[in-house]
């Protein structure tokens, strides 16, 4: 899925990005997206646009938010569904956030920004 992508399938594989991603990719700026509906599929080139502008930006995207054990998901997301995306920040706290009103380019850009500069 390219440098910038990267489709969970599995508990493991989410648990290596909740703990801030693999060793090479340590320290970096994690987007969570959740979810496979249309609107998340419209976005997603969004936040892939938006993790290009600066180098360790990754966007993790979660289609069975099953995966998630308890307290997880909301503690990303917090309550409902009316967040989409989540980003931790390079200290492993959740700093931006994308919801469904905000899905352009910019919005995936500042929700980065916003984890990277808050959670440094």
């Amino acid at each position: 899925m390219g440098p910038w992508l990267v489709e969970v399938t599995d508990r493991p594989s989410l648990e290596v990005w909740l703990g801030g991603g693999p060793p090479d990719r340590a320290g970096g700026t994690v987007m969570f997206v959740r979810g496979d509906e249309p609107l998340i599929r419209g976005f997603l080139p969004n936040a892939l646009d938006a993790a290009k502008f600066e180098k360790d930006r990754v966007v993790v995207w979660v289609k069975n938010p099953v995966l998630f054990i308890e307290g997880e998901e909301r503690e990303l997301f917090g309550e409902g569904d009316e967040i989409l995306a989540a980003v931790l920040g390079p200290a492993g706290a959740v700093g931006g956030w994308v919801t469904p009103d905000r899905v352009r380019v910019q919005d995936a850009a500042f929700a980065f920004a916003e984890a990277e500069e808050f959670c440094a």
